[in-house]
């Protein structure tokens, strides 16, 4: 009891500080090792489902690399045709804007 009797201003505000910085760095903790726990779980579980599907043998993946190639490809073209359709009314125009009438 006798330390509490003889703590000075600058003593009660560091262990004031102190507290109140383990406090708040307790609830980022929680919270960020929460975050990344469950980020590194989501990719373990991709991890696991491609593990799966490379394991099956080539009658597994090859229907899924054919479907990966599909989008990729779709979305390939929907890039180029959005780049090609920003030009239109431009110097730059293509015949692919008056093919739809730009």
């Amino acid at each position: 009891m006798e330390f509490l009797q003889n703590i000075d201003g600058n003593s009660a505000l560091t262990i004031a500080l102190v507290c109140g910085g383990l406090c708040i760095g307790g609830i980022i903790l929680m919270f960020g090792l929460q975050l990344v726990g469950g980020a590194l779980g989501t990719v373990g579980s991709l991890g696991g489902v491609l593990m799966d599907v490379v394991s099956g043998g080539p009658m597994s993946w090859c229907g899924c690399a054919v479907v990966i190639g599909l989008v990729i490809g779709c979305g390939g073209l929907v890039l180029i045709a959005a780049s090609t359709l920003s030009t239109c009314g431009t110097p730059e125009a293509v015949n692919f804007c008056t093919f739809l009438g730009r």
